[in-house]
C-alpha cells in the first residue's frame, strides 16, 4: 500500500466512525424529543387538573371512570423515587424539565452539525486522496509505458 492509500484508508475510517457517530445523536435527539413531548403532556394535564369526574387511562388502551378527589401529584425525582407536590409546584418541575430536554436537543443539535461539517471535510479529504492516488497511478503507467 502506497502513501496514498494508506491517508484514504484512514480517513475512510475516520469518515465512518463520524456516521455512526451521527446515526447515535439523531437517535438521542429522537428520544429526547419524544421525552420533551411525553412530559409537555403531562405538564398540561397537570395544569388543567381538577376536582371533577375524569376517565383514567389504565393501559392497553383501556379506560376508568374515575372522581378526582384531591390535585396532589406524584411526580418520579429519580432512582425509582417520586415525590408528591401540589398542582402548581409540579406543573413548575415539569416545566423545567420539558425546558431541560428541549436546552439538551439543542446541545445535541450543535453537535451533530459540528460532526457533520467535519464527515463533509473528511470527505473532501478522501476524494482528493482518490483523485491524487488516480493521477500517480497513471503517471506510473505513462512512465512504464516510456520505456517499453
Amino acid at each position: 500500500m502506497d502513501g496514498y492509500d494508506d491517508a484514504r484508508v484512514r480517513m475512510t475510517y475516520e469518515a465512518a466512525v463520524y456516521r455512526e457517530q451521527l446515526s447515535l445523536l439523531r437517535k438521542e435527539m429522537e428520544r429526547i424529543s419524544l421525552s420533551t413531548l411525553d412530559i409537555s403532556n403531562a405538564a398540561r394535564t397537570v395544569e388543567s387538573l381538577k376536582l371533577e369526574n375524569a376517565i383514567i387511562p389504565v393501559g392497553g388502551s383501556a379506560f376508568i371512570h374515575a372522581k378526582i378527589t384531591d390535585t396532589k401529584v406524584i411526580v418520579p425525582i429519580g432512582g425509582e423515587y417520586a415525590l408528591e407536590m401540589d398542582k402548581e409546584e409540579a406543573r413548575k418541575e415539569l416545566q423545567k424539565r420539558v425546558e431541560a430536554t428541549r436546552e439538551a436537543v439543542i446541545k445535541l443539535n450543535d453537535e451533530f452539525s459540528k460532526i457533520t461539517e467535519r464527515l463533509r471535510g473528511i470527505s473532501m479529504k478522501i476524494e482528493e486522496a482518490e483523485m491524487a492516488g488516480k493521477l500517480s497511478r497513471r503517471v506510473d503507467e505513462g512512465i512504464k509505458e516510456d520505456y517499453i
